[in-house]
């Protein structure tokens, strides 16, 4: 399996004027990586999702996503931001951590994995607070770097 996360996905950034402004930047960080090949469409299909029910899934979180036949490799880009974000989360709180996935049509146990993972991984308040005390973009990446660890151990059983 490649590598899920790569430094070039992994940001911290200040604030975004909106949820719509959020998604383009990380779907744009997917895209310069070389993991999408129509990124419009991953992005059209990422935003539909959303507006059907927000990915937001409470404590700050938020994990959009999409599986799509234009997406070459699983791939996650990861944001902290600084300014809170209004994500019209579950839990109506804002969002400091965005994980945006980017999945292959043909990967959907791997998926369902990899969400899972990130979710139960996320649910733990210090894993958050770790994440949320980075302070540059490499300190964000090697944190991120040890849930693939996790993701990668879970995915070989």
């Amino acid at each position: 399996m490649n590598a899920l996360f790569k430094p070039e996905l992994v940001r911290i950034v200040d604030a975004f004027k909106s949820k719509s402004d959020c998604l383009d930047y990380m779907a744009e960080l997917l895209s310069d990586s070389g993991c999408l090949s129509f990124p419009d469409r991953y992005l059209a299909a990422v935003k539909g999702r959303e507006e059907i029910m927000s990915t937001g899934i409470g404590r700050g979180i938020a994990i959009p996503h999409a599986r799509d036949l234009t997406v070459e490799c699983l791939r996650i880009a990861v944001c902290k931001i600084s300014d809170a974000l209004d994500f019209k989360s579950v839990d109506s709180e804002p969002v400091n951590l965005v994980f945006m996935i980017a999945v292959p049509q043909n990967s959907n146990q791997e998926y369902m994995r990899i969400l899972r993972n990130l979710s139960e991984y996320l649910r733990k308040e210090e894993n958050r607070a770790t994440l949320l005390g980075a302070s540059s973009d490499l300190e964000l990446y090697n944190y991120v770097h040890e849930i693939e660890d996790i993701i990668i151990a879970s995915l070989a059983h």
